[in-house]
């Protein structure tokens, strides 16, 4: 079968010049911002205005420009939800007069729209060069500076970040997340994990090693889900569509309301040292307060209800944050999809809609394994939001997973032609 005959669900047969085009655009844009990021200590940033800041903002604002043609009739198609979301909280920001607020939602809904069009992909054989290359280059910024405090092997990292943690980037999130989505890519298909051992190896070695808690939850429930609908003969799209949901939202749901039972098991020498940073004695606002996460996520919520119209606090939000007291030093962005509320307010929810009705799409195609993908980068959504920023290449690579599914991914195996729906 040709490729010209291998159609996705919602998707017409485009030139291959165009598809090829963007595939090199988006591997591009991950090549330069990852790298990029290789600059940055465990706790640096970029300054604002500098070639660095430059270098990731500018692929940004221009790629996704490059075809407006098809970039417009996704908005107006598949992505309407996102075009009503920039149109409705955009021209709020710009009546408060937050224009920093209306062009950083710009940047997210037009990169996200760029990732969901029908000529968005990635050769999986130029994925697995972009990550040797960085774990190469990892390796050698470690062995000819101090730049890196983590080690290579567990054991020779500074204690101060935790000795057995181990790291290819300065930022050991980095290492963590962009290794869950190799593994992710890698074992999307039996012919992917054969032809890519090595690289698969790897990253299944810096994942686990690197303790990223995140990134191994995230993993533990990929694996799961594509295990269990791996098992399915002939899943109904329903069932597919309602257990990813419930093990995307559910597991969210199961840390929001942890603390009145850490609460209950705190003098437990295990749950303490563990969980608790060996405190006991806590009431449940000092355990969500240490927690984090169910903090900031209760943070958020209050800001956006707080807000007037529900309509957001915009650029401000971080400001209104900081005044509430953080547990730890934040710019409050781990948590994407409430952040959006406590910025854009509820014109926000309209991300994660479109992400559950792309699921929708997915699971009519009968695309397991996106399936499976849905939930643990949800998790990740609202654990560590920070690496889906617009900017960033983890965005492209995570975010495709589950807007284009395995037809976001050439190279991985041969797909089969799939009864046509409509998106």
């Amino acid at each position: 079968m040709s490729s010209s005959q291998i159609l996705s669900v919602d998707e017409p047969a485009l030139p291959m010049g165009a598809r090829t085009q963007q595939r090199r655009l988006m591997i591009v844009f991950a090549t330069v911002s990852l790298s990029v990021t290789m600059s940055l200590g465990q706790f640096g940033s970029f300054e604002r205005g500098s070639l660095q800041y430059w270098l990731i903002v500018a692929p940004a604002l221009l790629f996704p420009l490059l075809d407006l043609h098809e970039l417009l009739k996704t908005l107006f198609g598949r992505a309407k939800l996102l075009l009503i979301m920039l149109l409705w909280a955009g021209s709020w920001c710009f009546v408060m007069g937050d224009a920093r607020a209306a062009m950083q939602l710009c940047a997210l809904v037009l990169v996200l729209a760029w990732i969901s069009t029908d000529q968005a992909e990635i050769d999986v054989r130029d994925l697995v060069r972009l990550y040797l290359l960085l774990v190469l280059i990892g390796i050698s910024v470690k062995l000819l500076s101090d730049f890196n405090h983590y080690g290579l092997i567990p054991g020779f990292s500074d204690p101060t970040y935790g000795r057995l943690r181990v790291s290819f980037y300065p930022n050991v999130a980095y290492t963590g997340i962009l290794s869950l989505a190799m593994l992710m890519v890698l074992t999307s298909s039996k012919q992917c994990a054969k032809s890519h051992r090595i690289a698969l190896v790897i990253a299944g070695y810096f994942l686990v090693f690197s303790f990223v808690r995140a990134a191994l939850l995230a993993a533990l429930i990929y694996l799961i889900a594509r295990y269990v609908f791996g098992k399915y003969r002939r899943p109904r799209p329903r069932r597919l569509f309602w257990v990813a949901v419930i093990v995307g939202f559910g597991f969210n749901l199961a840390i929001f309301l942890s603390a009145p039972i850490l609460y209950a098991l705190q003098n437990n020498d295990l749950v303490s040292t563990l969980l608790l940073r060996g405190q006991t004695n806590l009431s449940i606002s000092e355990i969500l307060y240490q927690l984090y996460r169910p903090w900031l996520w209760s943070a958020h919520l209050h800001l956006f209800f707080s807000s007037p119209g529900w309509m957001g606090w915009g650029s401000s939000y971080q400001t209104m944050l900081d005044a509430g007291g953080t547990p730890i030093a934040t710019t409050g962005s781990e948590s994407l999809p409430t952040r959006l509320l406590a910025t854009y307010g509820i014109a926000g929810v309209l991300f994660t809609f479109y992400l559950v009705r792309r699921l929708r799409v997915l699971t009519l195609r009968d695309d397991r394994w996106a399936c499976a993908c849905f939930p643990a980068i949800f998790v990740l959504m609202m654990n560590w939001g920070g690496v889906f920023h617009p900017t960033d290449g983890m965005f492209i690579i995570l975010t495709l997973m589950i807007t284009r599914g395995s037809a976001g991914f050439v190279g991985r195996s041969p797909v089969l032609p799939l009864p046509r729906y409509n998106s």
